[in-house]
């Protein structure tokens, strides 16, 4: 477990730089660049490097707008991973930063790598730090954070992936819920996906059988399933491997090769927070082989050059900006955020294809740039739903987003129909969701 501090204040020190492509192994250096030190003890062989169990570093960052106005704050994250997975807690870190920047007169510290049953020592720890916003990021922290919030009523709460209320109904009003959700995305993907397999053979590799996971691998086989049956007029077929990790670059490895090799999957995408699997389609493509894959959480390009097809990114900054302003201006809100394609953008409504913002930062969730392989014809689809996901105007549970023809409902693995002509998936459905699609083969580990 690491701790990480951060003060804002007029003061600037040099660091020493290392990329982020020695972290991750590329090289045999083990940390990364900027504000990024430290590792994660019992990290995957060859990926990430040991370090004593606890680490406390203090960078200083210039500024240079008047902050007088603003209550100084004290804010303390707690990371499930490490902040160098390239994944989540890299994504939550990138996000803390991003709110730091802007916020200015903030002191901001994190402990990465936190077990689910040690979150209560980590935010006893923040909280003796003096910490007024507490915010812990794993589905996993959701009691403890609840726990702590009616603990400590002159302090404030927020917990990622949730519920406000907590799973045991004991949240008070000092406590908050927020997400950033891709599953949109994911659809987007599944439509990249369908339009560029050769073998209508899919693949994912997933973490943990939670409904987060599930609606994004359902969302991704229907988004295939779309494309390719409107190429082909056949099914799409897919494959999951569950590996039980949010961080195992050697597991997801070998489950994308397993994939690729002994299910004849060509396009692999994954729940892991590494870029293992987009570099395993990366060696398949240098080898000859054509294999597509994507980013996960953070812009993976650089390992998958070739390979990538596009990709889903998360910045949690302005959802996080949110509460340092509640908590700086002594205006907090106990609120449950869901936050989607288009939220927090400066232009909340849809725009004409050919000036669709796919591709470009914006918000808390966004697509990355799409591969100059996929179609034009695709292409305009993906930038088509993306825009209208902005409205809502579209929702990839729907027989409109499953079936090019509109005749075909949602049906799961046993045959029944989960989502009927003219229905959507509600919240409720997506987040509780425990069932997969009909076109995937493996069923869904209990």
């Amino acid at each position: 477990m690491f701790e990480y501090a951060v003060n804002m204040n007029k003061n600037a020190v040099n660091e020493k730089k290392i990329s982020r492509r020695e972290f991750l192994g590329i090289t045999k250096a083990a940390a990364i660049s900027g504000i990024i030190a430290a590792g994660i003890a019992g990290g995957a062989a060859g990926y990430l490097a040991r370090v004593p169990e606890e680490v406390e570093v203090t960078r200083t960052v210039t500024y240079t707008l008047p902050v007088k106005e603003l209550k100084p704050i004290k804010v303390g994250y707690v990371y499930v991973g490490p902040v160098g997975d390239y994944g989540w807690s890299y994504g939550h870190d990138r996000g803390r930063r991003w709110a730091d920047e802007r916020f200015k007169n903030v002191e901001s510290y994190y402990i990465e790598s936190v077990p689910e049953p040690e979150v209560t020592p980590a935010i006893e720890n923040l909280v003796a730090k003096g910490c007024e916003l507490i915010i812990t990021t794993s589905f996993g922290f959701m009691d403890a954070t609840a726990d702590a919030a009616k603990k400590y009523s002159d302090r404030y709460f927020v917990h990622i992936s949730g519920y406000r209320s907590g799973a045991a109904g004991n949240a008070p009003q000092n406590m908050s819920a927020a997400f950033a959700e891709f599953y949109q995305l994911y659809y987007l993907c599944g439509l990249a996906a369908g339009a560029i397999t050769q073998t209508g053979v899919i693949g994912y590799v997933a973490a943990y059988p939670i409904p987060e996971v599930v609606r994004h691998i359902n969302a991704y086989v229907l988004g295939a399933q779309y494309t390719y049956k409107k190429r082909t007029g056949k099914d799409v077929k897919a494959h999951v491997t569950w590996i039980f990790n949010w961080v195992a670059p050697e597991q997801a490895r070998l489950a994308a090769s397993a994939l690729i090799d002994d299910k004849n999957c060509d396009v692999v995408n994954y729940t892991e927070d590494t870029p293992a699997v987009l570099m395993v389609a990366e060696d398949y493509q240098k080898k000859g082989k054509k294999v597509w894959s994507f980013s996960h959480y953070s812009d993976m390009r650089e390992y998958g050059p070739t390979a990538h097809l596009t990709g889903p990114v998360a910045n949690w900054g302005p959802i996080y900006l949110d509460f340092y302003k509640m908590v700086a201006t002594k205006t907090w809100q106990s609120v449950d955020i869901w936050a989607r394609v288009g939220d927090y953008i400066p232009w909340r409504w849809r725009r004409p294809v050919e000036k669709s913002t796919v591709g470009k930062e914006e918000g808390t969730v966004y697509l990355l740039p799409m591969n100059p392989v996929i179609p034009d014809e695709y292409v305009s689809l993906i930038k088509q739903r993306y825009e209208e996901m902005k409205e809502l105007l579209f929702e990839p549970f729907s027989v409109e987003g499953h079936d090019p023809d509109g005749k075909r409902p949602i049906r799961d693995q046993d045959g029944d129909v989960k989502i009927g002509f003219g229905e959507r998936a509600d919240r409720n459905m997506l987040w509780s969701m425990d069932w997969l699609v009909e076109y995937v083969e493996e069923p869904l580990p209990k």
